[in-house]
């Protein structure tokens, strides 16, 4: 089996790793003399994640030469280190992906577009239905108490918009966690191949608030397999001011962000309305925004959840002035008390289209980097030109069992835009823009989805989780696929190790 490209680069941290492993003579000297064993500073792991999905989506229209249904498999295996003391962190990691029996006929011509996660792979992963890649997943240092509470990280790391200050309120992090985190930035997290981030944060934390700010640049992934390679003309810059639940701010967490977005990729693809080609991306987005979020207690054994979470755009698309926003309102209530431990959250999105592609005026939020799969259960669409209500419980029958189930309506913000699916840039170079669009030809009704999730908890180190949504298309979709009444159903099951 051979390794695809980035395998230098992957080896050298596997060999990174494998040296801090091994402790100096020194150090165990230290310990033997202190007669008694310091904290461990050092931490090796494997992790290991093993998926099974299947899919069976719309039914394209006859004559295209496309098979929307298949199954097939991937494995993905982590293997990193990470050192910690009072003064430093260091992790480090490579990530190794091989897939087995990838679709090659489930992708169909424009405007129709790849079916379902395995089209995604086997497009961009060289036309192979066993694609493999070993490459860097992560390798930065922090360094900490530079001055009280101030820290600067540098290297190929994570970074999840809505999650750098944590509220200390185990139910604001829940929300955050489901409906905040990864909304604007994050590193396609259920995608196998994934996106880290090259850069620079700096963060400042005090009891009452906490400070971010970063300069980064995406890697390749996704569903790219030619992962971990450095994409440089791709620009972002974020900053964040969070305050934390407190006497002035009482079961809440209020933040304010920025995030400014600069592409300009040898990528030949325009993903909006306005027919028109592209050689070059020529995107620069600023993105200025605020949330609350607030957990408050109704009675001993009730507690609700309130989230605000809203965002304004402006500035340049392919020479059009952009100007977008999107807006989201969601409440919840858990009973704390009986074994199921109920909870129960509704809520609406909206997020604005381009009412008129003619114009000199691009109105499409653009969702920039994201992890779309914490939106969109079953991957299917972005939040673009999109309104979304939906209506979600969540249980936990026993302490290693979680349940999900969600229900959303779905329907295009304007008529005149299309039904948009992605999660930002995956290339570099190419024709994969990271989005694309269908059109609506002139309706708004994009569908229903139920879907529901499951996790099983065997021990820390192992579990299993599963997955199966139904998708029954409305006009939009019966107008791009046939088959009406057919509606798309995906599944997956994962096994998840790690020691």
């Amino acid at each position: 089996m051979s390794v695809r490209r980035g395998s230098t680069l992957a080896t050298g941290a596997l060999a990174l790793a494998a040296a801090l492993v091994v402790p100096s003579p020194a150090a165990g000297q230290a310990a033997g003399t202190g007669g008694s064993t310091p904290p461990k500073a050092l931490t090796v792991y494997v992790r290991n994640w093993t998926r099974v999905e299947s899919w069976r989506f719309f039914q394209p229209p006859a004559g295209t030469a496309a098979d929307p249904d298949y199954t097939f498999v991937a494995n993905r295996l982590q293997l990193g280190a990470e050192r910690h003391t009072r003064r430093y962190d260091f992790v480090a990691a490579a990530q190794y992906v091989q897939f087995g029996g990838l679709p090659a006929d489930a992708g169909a011509p424009a405007p129709l577009g790849p079916m379902g996660t395995g089209a995604l792979y086997y497009a961009q992963g060289g036309q192979t239905a066993a694609s493999r890649h070993l490459y860097l997943r992560y390798l930065n240092v922090r360094l900490k108490d530079l001055s009280p509470g101030w820290s600067i990280q540098a290297g190929r790391m994570a970074y999840t918009s809505g999650a750098e200050s944590p509220s200390g309120n185990a139910k604001i992090e829940a929300v955050k966690r489901q409906r905040v985190d990864s909304k604007l930035l994050g590193e396609f997290e259920w995608s196998h191949y994934q996106r880290g981030y090259d850069g620079i944060r700096t963060d400042v934390d005090r009891k009452g608030y906490h400070v971010t700010a970063a300069v980064m640049r995406p890697t390749q992934g996704g569903f790219e397999d030619n992962a971990g390679v450095h994409i440089r003309r791709v620009n972002v810059v974020t900053g964040t001011v969070a305050v934390k639940p407190g006497p002035h701010l009482r079961h809440s967490d209020w933040e304010t962000f920025v995030v400014r977005y600069d592409d300009s990729r040898a990528v030949a693809a325009r993903p909006d309305n306005s027919g028109q080609a592209a050689s070059q991306v020529d995107a620069h987005i600023t993105t200025l925004g605020t949330m609350l979020v607030g957990a408050y207690p109704l009675s001993p054994a009730r507690q609700m959840d309130v989230l605000v979470w809203t965002a304004w755009q402006t500035g340049d698309w392919y020479g059009q002035a952009h100007r977008a926003g999107a807006i989201t309102v969601e409440g919840g209530v858990q009973w704390t008390s009986p074994r199921w431990k109920p909870w129960i959250r509704g809520g609406f999105t909206h997020a604005t289209g381009d009412k008129d592609a003619a114009d000199a005026r691009h109105g499409t939020f653009f969702q920039v980097l994201p992890t779309v799969r914490k939106y969109s259960l079953s991957a299917t669409y972005s939040v673009m030109n999109l309104n979304d209500g939906f209506v979600q419980i969540l249980a936990t029958p026993r302490p290693n069992v979680s349940l999900r189930l969600d229900v959303h309506r779905l329907s295009l913000a304007t008529a005149a835009d299309r039904w948009y699916y992605g999660s930002g840039a995956t290339q570099k170079a190419g024709t994969v823009f990271g989005y694309a669009g269908r059109p609506s030809r002139g309706f708004t009704d994009l569908g229903t989805v139920a879907e529901g999730a499951v996790d099983y908890r065997f021990s820390p180190r192992w579990s299993v989780n599963g997955y199966f949504g139904v998708f029954n298309g409305g006009d939009v979709v019966k107008q791009n696929f046939t088959g009406g009444t057919r509606p798309l159903t995906f599944g997956y099951l994962e096994h998840v190790l790690q020691f």
